[in-house]
């Protein structure tokens, strides 16, 4: 092991950072049959002139909590229930790669969307951006919902061809070969609306 100032692994929980023939356990370390071992994610910093290592913590990823608001895409559908790859939460971006769980049956009431004859209908596609609302984190699974008006699809192309779409009342259009499709849309559905996201998340 490099036993330099700072090492370039990241190391995890109960990895071991060296002999304690060699250092003394530092901030973030412990000592387990004359091993020390991580206690936390992080880089091993070695102090040759004190003779301690510590762990430079790394920042841990941001976790869902009920009542957050989160934007994704749709990665899969199986049932009446979706699959969602979280991008941001809370208008933050997230690179933790979390996913969550939402279910495909809409309710109406006040919601402003109805659901009426959805026979041969499509209300989501994989590859949807979609916003929803943490409810549940039952089984330290992340659960929302959609079925309030600013929640739903936020932004998607032409299933058909791949080109940009506009609303259309409950739909959406492809602007370059027509073809048009259900939805259970945002009330702020757009490229423009997912921009502001994206330019948000990162200032």
């Amino acid at each position: 092991m490099d036993k330099g100032n700072e090492s370039t692994a990241v190391i995890v929980p109960g990895e071991h950072v060296a002999l304690i023939e060699e250092f003394e356990s530092g901030k973030n370390t412990y000592v387990l049959d004359g091993d020390i071992r991580a206690a936390t994610v992080g880089i091993p910093l070695y102090d040759l002139k004190r003779h301690v290592v510590k762990i430079k913590q790394k920042n841990s990823p941001m976790l869902a909590k009920i009542g957050d608001t989160v934007v994704g895409y749709v990665e899969m559908l199986f049932g009446s229930m979706m699959s969602i790859r979280i991008l941001y939460l809370n208008e933050k971006k997230s690179l933790a790669g979390f996913s969550a769980i939402a279910s495909t049956r809409i309710a109406s009431g006040g919601s402003g969307w109805s659901r009426g004859d959805r026979r041969g209908r499509v209300i989501f596609r994989v590859g949807d951006i979609v916003r929803g609302r943490v409810f549940s984190l039952l089984n330290s699974t992340i659960h929302i919902t959609i079925d309030e008006r600013e929640y739903g699809v936020l932004y998607t192309l032409c299933f058909n061809c791949g080109g940009d779409t506009v609303r259309i009342n409950n739909s959406i259009k492809c602007i370059e070969c027509g073809s048009q499709e259900e939805r259970k849309l945002t009330n702020d559905y757009g490229k423009e609306a997912f921009r502001l996201i994206h330019k948000t998340s990162i200032k």
